[in-house]
């Protein structure tokens, strides 16, 4: 590790086993200091009134303050204190929410010990550090998506079989046939992957179409 001072750190996890490991791993490493240790983000707060860390590392599930806010509330604060998620968790709308938020590194539990060291270096140089699980994942939400065209028709359609109208309802309501509906109907299952009206409510849900 490069770094010329000492990088003085605050672990928050709500498991002692794995505060334990982790302040054990980080005394390797002449060059970090764990200067605290706390069960949820509450408790980091209150260290960090004592004494400023310069880098945090913190799971994301925990009992009351969640992750997120525990972010919002450093980097409002204490905006020179880095911070790193390291988390069993790597959905997708999870990742990023806290990339969002600000974290400067995200990295998995089960790569903990080569990432975690990497990630501390990288990030107290001014950079940032995902895992490499999670590069995958944020490189494919940046890829454009395929793009469902509906028609406008077709939308009018939509609405009304969520409103729980069939065929001749909507048929009446349109001016359109029957014949016409089951069409509309069909390219909607088609074009939404989906396989009943369940399926259209949860799709135009999902992409704010209702």
């Amino acid at each position: 590790m490069n770094t010329e001072h000492k990088i003085n750190i605050i672990l928050v996890d709500d498991h002692a086993i794995v505060l334990d490991g982790v302040e054990a791993l980080l005394g390797t490493i002449p060059k970090l200091k764990v200067t605290g240790k706390a069960a949820n983000g509450q408790a980091a707060l209150d260290l960090m009134e004592r004494e400023t860390p310069n880098m945090i590392i913190t799971d994301y599930s925990m009992e009351g303050m969640d992750c997120l806010t525990l972010i919002h509330n450093i980097k409002k604060n204490y905006p020179g204190v880095k911070i790193i998620v390291m988390t069993m968790h790597d959905e997708p709308p999870i990742v990023q929410s806290v990339l969002r938020a600000g974290a400067e590194g995200y990295i998995l539990k089960k790569y903990t010990h080569h990432e975690l060291l990497t990630a501390i270096e990288i990030i107290a140089e001014g950079g940032q550090f995902w895992s490499q699980e999670i590069n995958k994942i944020l490189l494919k939400k940046l890829q454009p998506e395929d793009t469902v065209q509906i028609t406008d028709r077709e939308m009018e359609v939509l609405k009304l079989l969520i409103n729980e109208m069939n065929s001749r309802q909507i048929a009446e309501q349109l001016f359109i046939s029957e014949r016409t509906v089951d069409t509309h109907r069909k390219n909607l299952l088609r074009k939404t992957n989906s396989t009943n009206i369940v399926g259209l409510l949860k799709y135009a849900q999902a992409h704010g179409l209702i």
